[in-house]
């Protein structure tokens, strides 16, 4: 309950902001963009309710698609089970990922595995050795009315590999003085071809906003 109201407390922000700053493409403020609208039925949720989310997917001129969503679609969850969960060790990786109470930041450190966990790490991920496991790219993102990570994977397990990833993109925003978080996870194939979305998925979930009234939309 502390996390909780902790998190309910930070203040309502109406821009983005992405923590590390990151290279943006030439002319970003040029480029295409599909504007998406979830509705309570295009993302799964148990009792939360991220209400209607929309954000601008931006994509490069010379590619006409964002990355398809496959089979990991948008989320809502509780904040609590984000903060507590995190990201790294329920996916066989070497770091996790955590929310820090004092700063009120993501960050992410070392996490030790048992002898059990070592294999499998190995197993999903087609490796020798741990030393194969890439560092994880962390960003804190504030979007329109949220504030979450995104995180840069580039540790794919083998089955994604043989369908040609080679990162994913996963993130967790909060809402602003709510009890609601929107997630989701992203690999970077177009057509079969792994392109860098890095920079344009990260500036698409500046533009999130949460809560919506139906209304609205109607």
């Amino acid at each position: 309950m502390k996390k909780l109201l902790l998190l309910m407390a930070i203040p309502f922000f109406s821009s983005g902001e992405i923590t590390p700053e990151i290279t943006t493409p030439e002319k970003f403020s040029a480029l295409p963009f599909y504007q998406k609208t979830l509705h309570r039925y295009d993302y799964l949720a148990n009792t939360a309710d991220c209400g209607i989310v929309s954000l601008k997917l931006f994509h490069p001129t010379e590619h006409n698609k964002y990355p398809p969503s496959g089979h990991s679609p948008w989320i809502c969850l509780f904040p609590v089970d984000v903060i507590h969960d995190g990201y790294g060790p329920n996916r066989s990786l070497a770091e996790k990922v955590y929310f820090d109470e004092k700063t009120e930041l993501w960050k992410k450190k070392k996490y030790n595995r048992n002898r059990e966990e070592t294999l499998r790490s190995l197993n999903v991920y087609g490796i020798k050795s741990l030393s194969e496991l890439q560092p994880l790219e962390l960003y804190n993102i504030r979007s329109v009315n949220a504030r979450g990570y995104a995180v840069i994977d580039s540790n794919i397990s083998l089955e994604e590999k043989k369908k040609g990833v080679k990162k994913k993109l996963s993130f967790c925003l909060i809402q602003n003085q709510s009890y609601s978080a929107f997630c989701g996870s992203r690999s970077m194939l177009v057509d079969g071809k792994d392109i860098d979305f890095t920079p344009y998925m990260l500036k698409s979930l500046e533009t999130v906003e949460m809560g919506l009234p139906e209304k609205s939309y109607n």
